[in-house]
This record gives structure tokens, C-alpha cells and sequence, in this order.
């Protein structure tokens, strides 16, 4: 049978006080009894031996008898006897002692009642101080009673504070899995309040950055849907059309095939960025880790894309030098061919597009609309700068930027992109740089 995190805590937080109360409790009874027993046995001691020396003072006279219909007197605390009557009052042992030293303490029953006793012989006669011993009997019962009723009334509180209790450490929990709840369901739930103990506090924590991941998530897919969903639709659609064209003559095939050959280039290209985005996601992309030339790089993605850069009629310059790094020059070479084909189509027509690479480092400036500033940290987010400069992107899905990100990172770099001064943008490709012995079989 399952409980609630709720009864645990309760059952748990009064097993543990009434734990406490019940050892509470035993060590009290008998921390009690002997407190009591020590504090009468001392007064006895002290009063025997306080009177033991006026004894041929105290009366030896028969107390006056009690008024018709009184009460019978209880038994005398102070005696005065006679060694013989101490005898039959008192244990053997204890009369052994007191002929030997004069003197005997300790419990006896005396008068029908147990009672701690001090014997004191002074000549001929006794002095016998004895009190009801009171951890014994109905006197210690109905102090122990009171005690028991005592505890029974804090383990009723405890319950309560108990109750109490686990019901405000659970509350943030039953919120957490309210909210948690609604996020399985679809829904985007309120953020759950961060109050509490520290543990809770970290646990909502979490939950709200996992939530508001997930709604990135869930967005960043839907985008993709719709994204990809009109990327393809718009060539097949072209393609349609120009297929349709031919077969009523009204297009000539040359330039049907022209059309139809560009729309499946770019069909082409959405499924390798697709896949290869996958594959990245999927950690399934073989990356090799080799020493590679950035410049002989960056001036083979600038062949690549010359005819790409002469349709737009944007100008690309190339300046290298000694730019070594280590990285698979394949994935480089993709890096900077999805950087350079991202400036080539936002800059204007007349325009000029720089790739620098030097040791480590590459590159690209264009002289498009820049980025606004509070869209740079998604800069590289899928789709998401699929649309600036409202020119959109004629020839990508979108996803060029972020296929540069990841390449970079599984590379053990990363890239970056600030705007310039003048006007444009500059995206930065940082790669891990030669190591020593790297360099010394260069050399070599």
C-alpha cells in the first residue's frame, strides 16, 4: 500500500517525538525516584542527627489520645524508642549496625507503609526519624499518573505540529506536480514560486528552467515544422508548375530543366542541413581532429560560392596567412561555406564580403542591415534570423547558422558575431590551434 510523501512526514515527524517524549518520560520516572528518594533520605539523616543529641529532652510521655470521633493519628516521623523496640521496628541488619555504630539508615516498612528511615542510639534509647517513601505506592502512582497525563497532552501537540508540519513541506511539492501536470498535458504552466527550504528552492528552480526550455522547445519545433513544411512546398511547387508547363508546351525545356535542376539543388541542400543537423543533436557525426589550413579553407569556400556571390553581385575578399588549426577540414570547410553564403545573401547587390583567416581564427564580414542587438544571443538558434533584412533566405532553410554552431563546438571551438561599426555583421570561427608537437611535424 502506498502513502503519501504527506502521511510519511507526519508519521514520521511523530514517531519521532513520541520516541522522544516515551525516552523523555523513562529517564524522568527514574531520574525522579532517585531525586526524590536522595532529597528524603537526607532530610531523615539530617533531622536523626539534629535530634539524636537532645534526646534526654524530648518527652517520653504517651501523646494525649485523640477527641472522641477524631481521626486516628497517622505514624509519628520522629520516635523516641528503646534499643529492644528499635529491634522489632526495625531490620536485622539495620539493628546490627546501629548496636555496632550507632547510627543506621535506609528503607524499611514501618506502621504498614514503606518508609526511608534514620536510626540514631544516644545511651539507651533510639531516635528513629522515618518518612513515607514516596516513589512507592499510590503517592508515586498518582505522581506518575499526572506525569503520563502530561505526555499524553504533548503528543497530542506534537500530532498537531506534526500535521502542520507536513502539510507546509508538501505544499510546494503538490505545487511542483500541479505545474508538472499541466507541462505534460501541453500547457504552459505559471512558473512555481521559489519559497521554502533551500532543497525545495532548487528543485522549483530547476523546474522552471526545465519548463522554459521546454517552451523554447516546443516553439523552436513548431517553427521547424512550419519552416521546413514551406521550404519544401515552395520548390516542389515550382517544380509542379514548370512539369505542368512542359507537358501543355507552354514552357520551353530548357528552361523548365534550368528551374527545376536549381529547386532540386536547394531541395537538396534542406535535407543535407536537416540530416546533418540531426546527426549533431544525435552525437552520431564522425568528427576527425588533424592539423588543416584556414586559409586554403576560406579561398575554397570562396571558389565554391563565386558563382553564388556573382548572381547577387556581391564582391568577396580573401585575406589569409599563417592560419593553421586543428580541425577536420571538411566540417571547417562547411563552417565557413555556411557563414560565407549566409553574408553573401544579406548583402546588397555592389556589395562586399571579407574573409580573414589567421591561426585559430576565421572570419567573415558582410555589409548587410547588421542584427539588432537584443537578437544576438539567438543568433544562432535555428529559423530564427531566417527572415532579417526582410530579404528572407532565397536560397537556405535557415538552418545554416546553426549547423555552423554546432560543427564549431564539436570541433572544440565555438563562433561568435558582433556587429561593425560602419554597417553589417562579423561572425568569428575559433578553432583549437596547432599543439607543439603538431607544429614540430609541420616543421619537420
Amino acid at each position: 500500500m502506498h502513502h503519501s510523501l504527506r502521511a510519511r512526514l507526519f508519521l514520521a515527524i511523530l514517531g519521532a517525538v513520541l520516541l522522544a517524549v516515551g525516552a523523555s518520560l523513562a529517564l524522568g520516572i527514574v531520574l525522579t525516584r532517585s531525586a526524590v528518594r536522595d532529597t528524603i533520605r537526607r532530610d531523615v539523616e539530617r533531622q536523626a542527627d539534629a535530634l539524636s543529641g537532645e534526646t534526654p529532652l524530648l518527652p517520653r510521655s504517651r501523646p494525649a489520645a485523640p477527641p472522641p470521633g477524631a481521626a486516628p493519628p497517622g505514624p509519628r516521623p520522629v520516635k523516641i524508642l528503646t534499643v529492644r523496640q528499635a529491634a522489632r521496628a526495625l531490620p536485622t541488619s539495620a539493628v546490627t549496625e546501629l548496636r555496632r555504630s550507632g547510627s543506621a539508615d535506609g528503607t524499611a516498612t514501618i506502621a504498614g507503609r514503606d518508609s526511608i528511615y534514620a536510626a540514631r542510639r544516644s545511651g539507651s534509647t533510639v531516635v528513629l526519624v522515618s518518612r513515607p517513601d514516596l516513589v512507592s505506592g499510590d503517592d508515586f502512582r498518582r505522581y506518575l499518573s499526572a506525569l503520563l497525563i502530561a505526555s499524553g497532552a504533548a503528543a497530542l501537540l506534537a500530532a498537531a505540529v506534526a500535521a502542520l508540519l507536513a502539510r507546509r513541506l508538501t505544499r510546494p511539492l503538490r505545487r511542483l506536480r500541479s505545474a508538472a501536470g499541466e507541462l505534460a498535458e501541453g500547457r504552459h504552466p505559471e512558473p512555481v514560486p521559489e519559497v521554502g527550504t533551500e532543497e525545495l528552492d532548487d528543485l522549483a528552480s530547476s523546474f522552471n528552467r526545465m519548463a522554459a526550455q521546454l517552451a523554447l522547445a516546443r516553439d523552436a519545433e513548431r517553427a521547424v515544422l512550419l519552416s521546413v513544411s514551406h521550404d519544401l512546398r515552395t520548390p516542389l511547387t515550382s517544380i509542379r508548375g514548370y512539369a505542368e508547363g512542359i507537358e501543355d508546351g507552354t514552357v520551353e525545356p530548357a528552361d523548365a530543366a534550368a528551374v527545376v535542376g536549381r529547386e532540386a539543388d536547394r531541395l537538396e541542400r534542406l535535407v543535407g542541413d536537416l540530416l546533418a543537423l540531426a546527426r549533431l543533436r544525435q552525437g552520431v557525426l564522425e568528427v576527425r581532429r588533424e592539423p588543416v589550413d584556414l586559409a586554403a579553407v576560406a579561398r575554397e569556400a570562396e571558389e565554391r560560392l563565386r558563382p553564388q556571390a556573382a548572381d547577387a553581385g556581391v564582391t568577396v575578399r580573401v585575406e589569409a596567412g599563417d592560419a593553421r588549426a586543428t580541425a577536420d577540414h571538411g566540417r571547417a570547410l562547411q563552417v565557413v561555406s555556411n557563414l560565407l553564403e549566409n553574408a553573401i545573401r544579406v548583402s546588397p547587390e555592389g556589395g562586399e564580403v571579407t574573409v580573414e583567416a589567421s591561426s585559430g581564427l576565421v572570419r567573415v564580414g558582410d555589409e548587410g542591415p547588421g542584427i539588432p542587438e537584443e537578437e544576438i544571443p539567438r543568433a544562432f538558434e535555428r529559423f530564427h534570423l531566417r527572415a532579417r533584412a526582410g530579404r528572407g533566405s532565397p536560397g537556405g532553410a535557415g538552418l545554416g547558422l546553426a549547423i555552423a554552431r554546432e560543427l564549431s563546438e564539436a570541433m572544440g571551438g565555438g563562433v561568435e558575431v558582433e556587429n561593425l561599426p560602419a554597417q553589417g555583421a562579423r561572425f568569428t570561427v575559433r578553432l583549437p590551434p596547432l599543439s607543439a608537437s603538431e607544429k614540430a611535424n609541420l616543421t619537420a
